[in-house]
């Protein structure tokens, strides 16, 4: 808490670990429609490399944690920072969807890790929203009707 008794934190990080999870299931949900649909999940050229459901929640719980938990910190000190890494995050998750267009084995891959890493983005872009206003307000300025 500051001194005005607001707190000193640039958004919850609960909703962070609440973006990673629902991010990272949505994912393995969109994986298995990719599989379904006739995805290998084989990319690179020598030798492929098959990605598993396990990769998935394993890149998708990782950098939104932990590099939300960076933001968090250095987002307390500099508010204004957490806006530019919302953006920064959300530009190279969509900026990465070329990788796996470039490196699937056929197009149902390309297309289902494409999405998952546009969900990802998206799952940023909300976690680390300066957007929980009532977090920020003194109590005594919330009515209650």
């Amino acid at each position: 808490m500051t001194a005005q008794g607001q707190p000193n934190s640039p958004f919850n990080f609960i909703q962070v670990v609440i973006a990673a999870l629902g991010a990272g299931y949505l994912n393995v949900i969109i994986f298995f429609i990719g599989i379904a649909s006739g995805a290998s999940m084989k990319v690179g050229s020598n030798p492929e490399k098959i990605v598993g459901f396990d990769h998935i929640l394993q890149f998708t719980w990782l950098p939104l944690v932990v590099l939300g938990f960076v933001v968090f910190l250095i987002g307390r000190a500099s508010k204004g920072f957490v806006k530019v890494a919302q953006w920064i995050g959300l530009v190279v998750a969509v900026l990465s969807v070329i990788s796996p267009i470039m490196n699937a084995a056929d197009v149902a891959t390309g297309l289902t890790l494409s999405v998952i890493h546009v969900v990802t983005g998206a799952a940023w872009f909300f976690a680390v929203h300066y957007g929980n206003k009532k977090l920020h307000v003194p109590s005594k300025d919330v009515v209650l009707v």
